[in-house]
């Protein structure tokens, strides 16, 4: 049995479909790249899987249960990051870290925050203001949420988007771990043709027929 299940799904713009109904199904070890142009709904249909919008048309499983009637049990084994990070910009980055893993239930100790902001290249950044952040760090300071999560199921809305090359790599390995130790990933990633080599699948959203 799939751990997530999507049946005909579809968003709304207005009054019209985005794209036409997609189906797709991930077990524990699979990733899922979700493509296809500009605007047509990459960011609308990962909040509506996130769980942060309702969809328009079709089924979203977790478990083989509807994903509407169990959203408890989906936040406690899953984590999105968006194009808006999240980060705020009157706290520090150890602040940051710390208070937004708070919110899901996670309780991260100072030292730990620290070993992260370094894995990520922000050793050094620790006590800055996150409003003072280049977009890089800012993005880099978001993705150090995934070294100290143990959430099975990742959904990233274009993760690699203001990394340099170096954060480019790491991320890779990051996100490389994380399907081969059995976790699942979602993820839009238009600028990084490295990512379609490495997921299970990959999904092309169409313009939906007006």
């Amino acid at each position: 049995m799939p751990i997530i299940t999507a049946q005909d799904i579809s968003c709304q713009r207005g009054n019209f479909l985005l794209f036409k109904p997609v189906s797709f199904s991930l077990d524990f070890g699979q990733s899922l790249l979700i493509s296809g142009p500009n605007g047509i709904g990459k960011t609308t249909v990962l909040e509506s899987i996130a769980g942060l919008r309702g969809l328009q048309q079709g089924r979203l499983s977790f478990k083989d249960q509807d994903l509407s009637k169990f959203k408890d049990d989906w936040f406690e084994n899953s984590l999105y990051i968006g194009h808006k990070t999240g980060n705020k910009k009157e706290l520090n980055c150890l602040e940051n870290l710390r208070s937004f893993l708070q919110i899901q239930g996670i309780e991260v100790l100072e030292p730990q925050a620290e070993q992260a902001l370094e894995q990520v290249g922000l050793a050094g950044y620790e006590y800055q203001m996150a409003g003072s952040l280049s977009a890089g760090q800012k993005k880099r300071l978001a993705l150090a949420r995934l070294l100290l999560v143990d959430f099975s199921i990742w959904i990233l809305d274009e993760p690699f988007v203001n990394l340099d090359v170096s954060g480019c790599d790491w991320l890779l390995s990051v996100l490389d771990n994380h399907v081969k130790n059995n976790g699942i990933l979602l993820i839009t990633a238009h600028d990084n043709k490295v990512i379609k080599n490495k997921v299970t699948r990959e999904l092309i959203l169409e313009p939906a027929e007006l």
